[in-house]
């Protein structure tokens, strides 16, 4: 047997209570409903978060860099060009380089769901012509604005990046 003893040069443990618990460390998407963030990997691009929508929204359609996966916790969504709906209890794998646009599905009006975001994204219009981004290091702006607006400050946020 082999004595494998733990690094001093890992990063420390998260760990997040209650992280359903509507408080301010949410933010808004405007109409398209709220993310509460869980992890924003600086090092390899990445953030995990938890989106939280009502009503008819829509993300729009765009590509990812890399895979996503998303576990559904409550509710029910799709995507616009693929046949199922992810209800409570679905797991979901995107590989790399897939476009679609995210929707609340109407049978439940409502949807929660974790992703796990391996990488950038690209938004698209009608012609899948590129017209916006996002990326970990622009979720981390927005992200600190909002926590320092409601008085959670950085040091909230610094907890978060790994």
């Amino acid at each position: 047997m082999v004595n494998i003893p733990n690094s001093p040069f890992t990063h420390p443990e998260m760990f997040q209570p209650d992280v359903m618990v509507e408080d301010n460390k949410w933010y808004s998407l405007g109409k398209m409903g709220k993310v509460r963030p869980l992890l924003f990997d600086v090092t390899n691009g990445g953030w995990v978060s938890i989106l939280k929508a009502e009503g008819e929204g829509t993300i729009q359609k765009h590509r990812h860099a890399s895979p996503v996966t998303a576990w559904t916790l409550d509710g029910a969504w799709g995507y616009r060009e693929h046949d199922w709906v992810a209800r409570a209890g679905s797991f979901a794998y995107e590989p790399a380089g897939h476009i679609h646009t995210l929707y609340i599905h109407p049978e439940a009006g409502r949807m929660t769901a974790l992703f796990h975001v391996n990488g950038p994204l690209v938004y698209l219009d009608e012609k899948n012509e590129a017209v916006d981004y996002d990326d970990v290091f622009l979720r981390l702006d927005r992200y600190s604005k909002h926590c320092r607006d409601v008085g959670l400050g950085d040091e909230w946020v610094r907890s978060l990046i790994r």
